[in-house]
């Protein structure tokens, strides 16, 4: 099938940019950024009769939110505080806007190899956090331009969309990739240790094997692969993982965040404090053992409190409207097979980020809300190929 939407550049030029965003998220900041950026400013340059064709319901109610987060920045009881995120999170609305119109001029082969290619950078950045880990070079694995948290937070999306991924070939060899491609991205999830996304990463394995998604052959070899990682373990034991272990029911100062979320949650509840506002609106900081915590290490709570019940029903309508478009097009009898199967793998991911952000967060991370756009923009991408053939 040709492509859904003309560009007036060179798809190779838009296929480079898009894969260049894909492997960058954790690996290098500036081209992360950079590819972004460009592929904004390509936007730009496109055709007006192509960019209305392009767009969807999805980056609508991204559009909504962010009126949302820019109004409650000029409202803000702190605004010297709210004004970073009209650059911090800019980012994130334009790239929803040039990502899901850029998808819809690929064709279906290239839209699925730009998810493989996603998945593979994962792997390379996992093998290259868990080095870093196992050389004693950092206490938790990370890559060169990016935190623990984002880390683990990243290469959970890849692990749980790999699993879902639409793998046309069922052959041995095929099976014994894949089970690498698993192996290597948990082994950086683990040494990240991010217990919650850990968690998350089995529940999501549980399920696909419960779905069928990997085949009995795969089961065996994922369990001796994990035996080998155990006897690896064995001989050289981590002293930061034995006490993660030992602490596995430590909050890490969650049960503070809650305390202090109780007192000040009616204080404004319709707007909220204004973006980036938790070091001047949350009363209980000394009380922290990290000093060092910024945010309210939960999505909800932070859209709550930043941008009141306005922002928090934006985002959930958000989150419902992605939810819903995934399984329409999983439940359609026209979606195509792979795309059915690429859908299915946003979902998963899309659901194991909105589990991690009651522990962390995503939606106003620099990296993680760029990983959130681009594997949301598969839908936009899918859902459109749906109403481009019901119309022909």
């Amino acid at each position: 099938m040709d492509s859904l939407i003309k560009s007036r550049f060179s798809g190779k030029i838009i296929f480079t940019l898009l894969s260049l965003l894909a492997v960058s998220f954790v690996l290098s900041l500036f081209v992360m950024q950079l590819a972004a950026a460009l592929l904004f400013i390509l936007w730009l340059f496109e055709s007006k009769d192509e960019k209305k064709k392009a767009f969807d319901t999805i980056t609508a109610f991204i559009l909504i939110f962010g009126l949302v987060r820019l109004i409650t920045v000029f409202l803000s009881e702190y605004p010297q505080s709210s004004y970073e995120s009209l650059y911090k999170e800019a980012l994130f609305y334009t790239s929803a806007i040039a990502l899901p119109f850029y998808l819809k001029t690929l064709r279906k082969g290239k839209v699925i190899e730009l998810m493989l290619i996603f998945i593979l950078g994962a792997g390379v950045i996992s093998i290259i956090g868990s080095t870093r880990f196992f050389m004693g070079e950092v206490e938790r694995a990370q890559s060169f331009s990016s935190s623990y948290t984002v880390f683990s937070g990243y290469l959970l999306t890849a692990f749980v969309t790999a699993l879902f991924f639409p793998k046309k070939d069922k052959n041995f060899s095929q099976q014994i990739f894949w089970a690498v491609v698993y192996s290597i991205i948990f082994i950086g999830l683990v040494t990240s240790l991010g217990r919650a996304n850990i968690a998350i990463a089995l529940l999501a394995l549980l399920v696909a094997i419960v779905l069928k998604q990997i085949p009995a052959k795969q089961i065996i070899m994922l369990l001796i692969f994990a035996i080998i990682g155990f006897g690896v373990y064995s001989i050289r034991p981590s002293k930061v993982i034995g006490e993660r272990v030992e602490n596995i029911t430590q909050l890490s100062d969650r049960d503070i965040i809650l305390q202090g979320a109780k007192e000040i949650a009616f204080e404004h509840p319709v707007l909220g404090f204004g973006p980036r506002t938790f070091q001047q609106a949350f009363p209980l900081k000394d009380k922290f053992a990290d000093k060092g915590i910024g945010g309210w290490h939960n999505d909800f709570l932070q859209i709550y409190f930043e941008s009141g019940l306005v922002g928090l029903i934006s985002f959930l309508t958000l989150l419902f409207v992605i939810i819903k478009t995934s399984i329409n097009q999983i439940r359609n009898k026209k979606t195509d097979a792979e795309l059915k199967s690429l859908s299915t793998s946003v979902l998963a991911s899309v659901i194991a980020l909105i589990l991690s952000a009651m522990v962390a967060g995503f939606i106003t991370s620099v990296v993680l809300s760029i990983v959130f756009v681009f594997l949301i923009s598969f839908l936009s991408r899918i859902d459109f190929e749906l109403i481009h053939n019901q119309t022909n």
